[in-house]
């Protein structure tokens, strides 16, 4: 693929694309408050085992990443995880700073539906205030960001791009259904469509899961109705629970993390899932999205501790 600065993908992703909607809003506090309680509660974990790779090697959109974010690509660890609803594994990156354990990264991902998932390439954790961003079917999570809410909303942005050859919160449907309707989720869904839809993804995937649908939200979400039908005609079918991953792309090419990488390091750095399906098609980048008023859930993040703990240990002794 050709290199494309930070400032042109920005423009192609943002290109037609509605600004300041200036819509009432839903809710002002943002969505976690109001959906990621039963987010933790019914979004059920994937199954997993992770492997280790060796320092001194990187998918080139993480190490892209790590000089984006200003960190040095040396301070990552790179893992694979194996998903049961998945053949091939997904390579994560993480910086030995970031927020986000390994463990977050793997279960809050994994809690994620596969058919959203699957239009992942690389997720990726760096330190941060708390923001994400999408960048070319990559998923950057800076800070403490761990909630289903944040991830739903940043995988959003590449079902989006991806799922229907089109981007599909720039499409004349979709900016009718903003104009028809007289709100938008949030503060947040209000800087333009393109986080419109997004938001509005977090509210139907609450409506999939959420015992009793979005009625039991607290507030009148009908005055956005038209927008989330329009939404779930793109993309319900990805957004239910359950299956398996019926398409990938294919991994960032390996990359050494810089010249300090002995010449014959290139061994140890593990099983490395092949490539599946087509290169990421043309770039794509949302955000970085500013995230507040956040509901994380320190019991579920013992309970994930615990849980891949298990899974690990059983999938050690499958092999013994």
């Amino acid at each position: 693929m050709f290199a494309l600065s930070a400032a042109v993908i920005l423009a192609l992703a943002v290109s037609g694309n509605a600004q300041n909607l200036g819509k009432p809003v839903l809710f002002t506090d943002g969505l976690s408050p109001h959906v990621d309680a039963s987010f933790w509660a019914h979004l059920n974990p994937t199954q997993s085992t992770w492997d280790q790779w060796g320092w001194g090697w990187i998918p080139q959109s993480c190490f892209d990443a790590a000089n984006s974010n200003n960190v040095s690509p040396y301070d990552f660890e790179v893992f694979n995880v194996h998903y049961t609803d998945c053949g091939t594994a997904w390579v994560f990156c993480r910086h030995h700073s970031a927020s986000l354990s390994q463990i977050d990264m793997i279960d809050l991902f994994g809690r994620l539906p596969v058919h959203e998932r699957q239009w992942i390439r690389h997720v990726v954790a760096v330190p941060g205030g708390g923001s994400a961003y999408e960048l070319n079917a990559d998923v950057v999570f800076q800070g403490p960001v761990g909630t289903p809410s944040v991830f739903q909303h940043e995988v959003g942005h590449a079902v989006d791009f991806y799922k229907n050859g089109f981007q599909s919160s720039g499409t004349s449907q979709f900016l009718n259904a903003i104009q028809q309707d007289s709100c938008v989720p949030d503060d947040y869904a209000n800087s333009n469509n393109v986080e419109d839809y997004t938001q509005v993804g977090v509210l139907s995937l609450y409506e999939i899961v959420n015992p009793g649908g979005l009625d039991p939200i607290g507030a009148n979400w009908r005055c956005l109705v038209n927008q989330k039908n329009v939404l779930d005609g793109f993309q319900r079918d990805n957004m239910i629970p359950g299956g398996v991953c019926d398409r990938r792309w294919a991994d960032s090419t390996i990359v050494k993390m810089g010249p300090a990488v002995p010449r014959v390091k290139r061994g140890p750095v593990g099983p490395i899932p092949q490539p599946a399906g087509l290169p990421v098609p043309g770039p794509s980048k949302a955000g970085p999205d500013v995230y507040k008023n956040l509901v994380f859930n320190a019991t579920e993040k013992r309970n994930a501790e615990t849980r891949q703990a298990a899974w690990q240990k059983a999938a050690k002794g499958a092999e013994a």
